[in-house]
């Protein structure tokens, strides 16, 4: 017996784990090839039916019908595509794994037999009856549903409420110090989560409307991220294997750059003149080969498929809507723009609440371009992607604590498919679609920061002229500085850095996020380590002021019913996404 979804928020029945294992990457297409503004057309959900399709999408056919009408070459191929890929997969798989373990002269061979195990765990999935897996995880989700309904409701909100704090603290009070910070600095931080979460709550819209379980629930899933990554041994080496990866993928980008732009430096009267340390030459190739990766991943809805099946499984754990999951998910990996993107059709139709919550959740993460870039300056490449990964959780708390929602969404326990509706004609095409919405970026990146640095150089002469008067040094950074030099504190950044880190927070929130790096990098070996880690941590994330602007005018294009909505919630969207990235900070400073 299923639970109804009415007994408990979270039940999980039977078809929708049966239509989770049956997907798969070619099975999500765009929604939508034209704006539309009908309610009925906007509510488009991935529900399982019979075939296995997904209502409002649609779909490759490759079902029985179809084969049998086929009358080609190779009708025997063709009635069994599937299964001979599947087999062909597994034995490519097997034949490079076997040979790979056994001679292993080099490399990490525990990540490629985690990557092994993953896609061996998926062709046996996908060829297992329907109900084999989901009927026993559904069993046990929604037998311990139950269980939990039979609890007084007392027992429930002390063990729910109760439990992510205890066990923060005594991971922060228990472990011995260490290079990587004392106790005195971890408690600090889990005040500093205190405080913030507090000062969240003073701010809120509305307070009543706070659903403190999606709150302690999204901060316990940081925790656990943080302390897979960060404290797991096995977890730490898989994203430092992912980090080394990215990092490697920067040399693909080096040999564009240099057939492109000449050799790396040239030789002048004996001095040698290095090329590729301006940002220029060094951040914008990165950026346009990854929006090139991108775009053809799109065009084989690769990232749709991630970014679906992963709303799928956040939908039953953190009690959000179907649009939020999927710009929440994808933010990370896409970046905030095309996040947005993603969940466009459904833009005219969000709530107040869900609005912000898109938002925040592109200014509380960065792109994997503007990761790869960021690298390229000297960056923490592990802090980064795992600070991305944590604060994904922390912007639906913050969001959900600033602007609690108050409707109902339209795709309130829906997970929804992620809109494409620009297919290309081949993978071709795609790259090079890529690899023009990549200069674009570009573009904007190098605008932006040439407007932005001159104007505050202008600001700064400025306040510099009246303060000589006085005769003190002022700058904008510095103001900044003072500004953030509490939340420094807070994080737990250790005494004697706290005026760095917070300086380079300041110019983060001023400027950028690769004007901040920039300075902070040609430092960071100069500090403690739990400064580098917990700054890097603190400024890795889109909230800034020329955000702010990106953003409205990409929602405008949207949805231009809702500009001045949009307009209203942006600054505080941006707040918010700073406060995440802080908070993830402070999970940081804790298990770390």
């Amino acid at each position: 017996m299923v639970m109804s979804k009415g007994s408990h928020p979270h039940a999980i029945d039977d078809e929708k784990l049966d239509f989770i294992e049956s997907q798969t990457a070619s099975d999500v297409e765009d929604l939508v090839d034209e704006p539309v503004h009908t309610q009925s057309q906007y509510h488009k959900t991935i529900k399982g039916n019979n075939n296995g399709s997904i209502n409002g999408s649609i779909i490759s056919p490759d079902s029985d019908s179809a084969a049998s009408s086929y009358h080609g070459r190779f009708p025997v191929y063709h009635r069994n595509k599937s299964l001979i890929q599947h087999i062909t997969t597994f034995l490519v798989c097997t034949g490079l794994y076997i040979p790979a373990v056994v001679i292993h002269e080099e490399g990490n061979i525990l990540v490629l037999t985690l990557l092994y195990a993953a896609v061996l765990s998926w062709l046996i999935i996908r060829h297992l009856p329907q109900g084999l897996i989901s009927r026993p995880v559904s069993t046990v989700w929604n037998g311990g549903a139950r269980a939990i309904d039979r609890l007084p409701s007392w027992l429930v909100r002390a063990i729910g409420f109760g439990v992510p704090p205890v066990v923060l603290i005594l991971t922060a009070a228990l472990r011995p110090d260490d290079a990587q910070g004392t106790r005195g600095q971890r408690l600090i931080s889990c005040l500093g989560l205190v405080v913030l979460v507090l000062m969240a709550t003073a701010c809120s819209k509305n307070r009543k409307a706070i659903s403190w379980k999606i709150v302690w629930t999204g901060i316990f899933i940081q925790y656990i991220l943080g302390v897979l990554i960060i404290r797991w041994s096995v977890g730490y080496n898989v994203f430092q294997f992912i980090s080394a990866q990215a990092e490697n993928f920067l040399g693909y980008a080096s040999q564009g750059r240099d057939f492109v732009f000449g050799p790396n430096s040239v030789t002048y009267n004996g001095t040698v003149i290095p090329f590729a340390s301006s940002f220029a030459v060094t951040v914008l190739p990165a950026i346009i080969l990854f929006a090139s990766v991108i775009q053809c991943l799109y065009f084989y809805n690769v990232v749709q498929c991630v970014v679906a099946n992963i709303a799928r499984v956040i939908i039953h754990i953190i009690d959000i809507s179907g649009v939020e999951c999927v710009a929440a998910c994808s933010a990370p990996f896409v970046g905030m723009s095309e996040a947005s993107m993603l969940v466009g059709p459904f833009v005219s139709e969000m709530t107040e609440a869900e609005l912000h919550q898109v938002l925040t959740s592109g200014f509380a993460t960065i792109s994997g371009s503007v990761f790869l870039g960021l690298l390229t300056l000297g960056a923490d490449s592990t802090a980064l992607l795992t600070c991305c990964m944590m604060s994904v959780p922390c912007a639906i708390v913050i969001s959900k604590i600033r602007f609690p929602e108050e409707d109902v969404p339209l795709t309130k326990g829906s997970a929804v498919a992620p809109a494409y509706k620009d297919r290309e004609a081949n993978a071709i095409h795609a790259i090079s679609n890529g690899a023009i919405f990549g200069i674009k970026l570009c573009i904007v990146v190098v605008a932006v920061l040439l407007a932005v640095i001159s104007i505050l150089a202008l600001a700064d002469g400025f306040l510099g002229w009246i303060f000589l008067f006085y005769g003190v040094e002022m700058s904008i950074e510095r103001l900044a500085s003072w500004v953030l030099f509490p939340f420094a504190w807070l994080i737990g950044i250790p005494t004697q850095d706290l005026a760095v880190s917070a300086q380079a927070m300041g110019v983060k929130y001023i400027l950028n996020e690769f004007a901040a790096f920039a300075s902070f990098t040609q430092i960071q070996d100069t500090l403690q380590p739990r400064t580098k880690l917990l700054t890097t941590y603190a400024m890795a994330s889109f909230a800034n002021i020329g955000s702010i602007g990106t953003q409205i005018s990409l929602f405008m294009t949207l949805a231009p019913d809702r500009a001045v909505v949009i307009a209203q919630l942006s600054l505080s969207a941006c707040l918010s996404g700073a406060v995440s990235t802080l908070i993830s900070a402070c999970i940081a400073g804790i298990v770390s």
